[in-house]
C-alpha cells in the first residue's frame, strides 16, 4: 500500500510536469519568420510578363512592420521593375502578429535563349512597440529562368520526342514542416496515456492486489446502500461484504469468539476493538432476530469500513 502511495504521488507529478511542458510547447508553436509563401512557377517566363509573389510572415505581437522598409515601387535593374507592394496585417493575438506582404514585378529581358536570372532578396524591418528592439526578416532571393518567343533548347520530360521535348515537370509542392506537430501529437498521446493510469489507479483497477480489503467491503456496502431495492437482503449482502473483508485479513473464517485473536495479530485495530464487537453483534441480530430496517445500519458499515482502511494505512506508514 505504501508503494502504491508513492507510485501514485510520482505518477501526478509526472503528469503535471508533462502539462506544462506540452502547454509551453503548444504555446510556441507560432514559427516566427516566413511561414508561407507563394511564388509562382519559375520557368517559361517571357518578356513583359508579371510575377506576384506572395509571402506569410510572422513576427511577435509587440513588432510591428516598418513600412519605411519596403522597396518603393520603380526600377530595381534596367530588366526589372518592381510594379506593387501591398501589405496587410491578417492576425493578431497575444503572441504572434501576422501580415500577408504582396509584392508584384514585371521583367522586360528579352533573351536570345534560354536565360537564368535572380530577383533580389529583400529586408524586411519590424519595430518593436514597446521598446527600440528590430527584428528584420530576410525574403530570399528568387532564381527563375526566362525564355525566348519560341525555347530553343528543348530540356523537358522526355528530348526522345518532339513535342514533350519542350515540356517542363511539374513543380514540386512546397512541404509543410510537421515535426512540431508530431512532437505535440506524442506529448499529448504521453499525457492521455498518463491520465487513463492514474485515473485506473485513483478506481482501484491497477494494482488491486494491494487494497485494503475494507476499501473493497466500503465500495460494495456503499452500492448496496444507493441501490437498496430489497433493503433487508441488501443489508445481508452488505453484512457478508464486510463479513468477507474480515476473513481475507485474517485468512480464515473469522467468528466473534476469535476477535481477540484477530486484535492481538492486527494490533493496529485494537482503537476500533469495540466497534467490531458492535458489528459482530449487529449482524447476529440480523441474521438470527428480527430485521431493524434503520438506514443507520448501513453508515455504521460503512463508518466501519472507513475506520479499519485508515487503520491499516497508518500502520503502513509507520
Amino acid at each position: 500500500m505504501l508503494l502504491n502511495n508513492t507510485m501514485l504521488k510520482y505518477c501526478i507529478i509526472i503528469f503535471w510536469l508533462t502539462l506544462i511542458f506540452a502547454g509551453q510547447l503548444i504555446a510556441s508553436d507560432n514559427s516566427i519568420g516566413i511561414t508561407k509563401q507563394s511564388l509562382g512557377k519559375d520557368f517559361g517566363i517571357l518578356t513583359g510578363d508579371i510575377i506576384e509573389h506572395h509571402y506569410i510572415v510572422n513576427v511577435p505581437a509587440n513588432f510591428s512592420l516598418s513600412a519605411a522598409s519596403l522597396p518603393p515601387n520603380g526600377e530595381l535593374s534596367y530588366w526589372l521593375q518592381l510594379v506593387n507592394t501591398q501589405h496587410k496585417q491578417t492576425f493578431l493575438d497575444n503572441t504572434i502578429r501576422q501580415y500577408h506582404l504582396q509584392f508584384t514585378y514585371q521583367v522586360f529581358y528579352a533573351p536570345l535563349s534560354v536565360k537564368s536570372l535572380i530577383i533580389p532578396k529583400l529586408a524586411i524591418t519590424f519595430n518593436a512597440t514597446d521598446s527600440d528592439r528590430i527584428e528584420q526578416i530576410t525574403l530570399p532571393d528568387w532564381p527563375f529562368s526566362m525564355s525566348p518567343l519560341k525555347e530553343v533548347i528543348p530540356r523537358g520530360v522526355n528530348t526522345n520526342q518532339v513535342v514533350q521535348a519542350f515540356m517542363k515537370p511539374d513543380l514540386k509542392p512546397m512541404l509543410i514542416a510537421t515535426e512540431k506537430l508530431k512532437r505535440q501529437l506524442l506529448i499529448l498521446a504521453i499525457i492521455t496515456v498518463l491520465g487513463v493510469i492514474i485515473w485506473a489507479i485513483l478506481r482501484g483497477y491497477l494494482f488491486k492486489f494491494s487494497r485494503s480489503p475494507f476499501q473493497v467491503a466500503y465500495r460494495q456496502v456503499n452500492k448496496l446502500k444507493i441501490n437498496k431495492k430489497d433493503l433487508p437482503d441488501h443489508f445481508r449482502q452488505a453484512l457478508q461484504a464486510v463479513h468477507q473483508a474480515f476473513n481475507n485479513k485474517a485468512k480464515q473464517a473469522l467468528f466473534f469468539h476469535q476477535i481477540e485473536d484477530f486484535i492481538r495479530a492486527h494490533p493496529e485495530f485494537s482503537a476500533h476493538q469495540q466497534q467490531i464487537v458492535s458489528f459482530y453483534q449487529l449482524s447476529s441480530d440480523a441474521l438470527y432476530a428480527e430485521y431493524n430496517d434503520s438506514q443507520n445500519n448501513f453508515d455504521q458499515l460503512l463508518a466501519l469500513c472507513q475506520q479499519l482502511a485508515g487503520a491499516e494505512r497508518l500502520a503502513l506508514k509507520k
